[in-house]
């Protein structure tokens, strides 16, 4: 019995010590295998004459020979897109140079080699439509017609393309630019890109903070020539104020919801023009609430500002209305001087950050002296926005029952 059981004990122990074996055998094997297939898969390469990607693709070495080789040029930024394209800008007397190239293989590429062949012009039609966007018309009609030099340069998640050489009447100042996110051109390209998820492009209506602010404001409409002046608003990325008078605004309907509609602000100029300090308070409060229940019934909204004719005020008409009284401190006396380059030299000489500007729309000169002016104040480095939104630049809450004629 002793001697079958040390058998069996013996056999179990040389059992275990073969499958122990077995398995560092194939161990060894599976090891050795996956070490050669490693090894064959790996490429080693110069880093200084390549980049190792995920994509196991090496960025061309005569990408870092281009840079390296580069004498008048100063490198301002250099980013590799999806390991498909890489995108240099470059600056040299002052102005943006960019140099697109395959990361791969490092040729030179055009921005045409970018665009799907059967999208080609649908990417331009809208890179135009931006621009327009983003310029005003007298700006945009130029760049659009690629009279003068385009650089692209591409970025992680937009397009940037910088403008040179376009002659512009009145002149540009400003660097001229268009930003272009990816989403809105991302149908159009035939590389990959990364999308936000969040974004928005520009498009002439944010403030720039880095103008000189200003308000122009308008009188004694609406009148027949309230929409022709909305639309050289529009087209010169200007806003205003208008003042009407309570009893236009049934007669101008449309008219008053399409100052309303292009973002302009719309105030109060009493109900038929009438001195105010010659009134009884009953019937100013009283021609107030019914131009507020007109007005409403064609925007939705009341009025929240008051110019009183003539600038006639005192403080017993400040209390009766609960709204906010604008006056103005450059007035054009366009009524008097019916003369467009007159008062566009007005204008000129005597404008200034927070300057609330005075007008009417029911003159055709007047309208004609704006299509003057806002090409030459947008080159000038100004903005042209609303009473409102001029205080809230400097910083004033306008309040009901005062009166402001300029902010600063």
């Amino acid at each position: 019995m002793k001697y079958k059981l040390k058998n069996r004990k013996l056999i179990l122990v040389n059992v275990v010590i073969s499958i122990i074996l077995l398995i560092s055998i194939f161990l060894v094997v599976t090891s050795s295998f996956y070490m050669q297939k490693l090894s064959n898969s790996s490429t080693y390469t110069n880093a200084t004459e390549v980049i190792k990607t995920d994509k196991n693709i090496v960025r061309s070495s005569k990408i870092d020979e281009f840079i390296k080789n580069l004498k008048t040029e100063k490198l301002v930024d250099e980013v590799n897109i999806k390991k498909e394209i890489t995108s240099i800008l470059l600056e040299e007397n002052g102005k943006y140079k960019a140099v697109l190239l395959d990361y791969e293989t490092g040729e030179v590429l055009d921005i045409a080699d970018l665009i799907k062949d059967d999208r080609n012009e649908e990417f331009w039609a809208k890179i135009t439509s931006l621009v327009y966007l983003k310029y005003p018309k007298f700006i945009a009609d130029v760049l659009t017609q690629g009279n003068g030099e385009n650089v692209y340069f591409l970025k992680d998640n937009e397009l940037i393309i910088y403008y040179y050489g376009y002659e512009i009447t009145p002149a540009v100042k400003e660097d001229l630019f268009l930003t272009v996110n990816y989403n809105e051109i991302k149908d159009y390209l035939n590389i990959t890109v990364d999308l936000d998820e969040f974004y928005s492009n520009e498009d002439g209506s944010v403030i720039n903070t880095s103008k000189k602010l200003v308000a122009i404001t308008f009188d004694d409409g609406p009148g027949p020539y309230t929409n022709q002046l909305v639309d050289i608003l529009k087209d010169n990325k200007a806003r205003a104020t208008f003042f009407m008078l309570g009893s236009n605004l049934k007669n101008y309907r449309s008219t008053v919801l399409n100052v309303y509609n292009n973002g302009n602000e719309i105030g109060y100029h009493s109900y038929a023009h009438k001195n105010f300090k010659r009134q009884d308070l009953a019937t100013i409060k009283e021609e107030f609430a019914l131009s507020n229940e007109i007005l409403k019934s064609i925007t939705g909204t009341t009025f929240n500002l008051v110019r009183p004719p003539y600038g006639a005020i005192n403080e017993e008409i400040k209390n009766a209305l609960d709204a906010t009284f604008i006056l103005w401190n450059v007035d054009t006396e366009d009524w008097r001087y019916k003369d467009s380059e007159y008062l566009l030299n007005y204008v000129l000489e005597h404008i200034n950050e927070g300057n609330i500007i005075l007008f009417h729309d029911i003159h055709k000169t007047s309208v004609a002296a704006i299509e003057k002016i806002l090409p030459v104040l947008y080159v000038e480095g100004y903005q042209l926005v609303t009473v409102s939104e001029l205080a809230k630049h400097f910083g004033s809450e306008l309040e009901l029952h005062k009166a402001y004629r300029y902010f600063s």
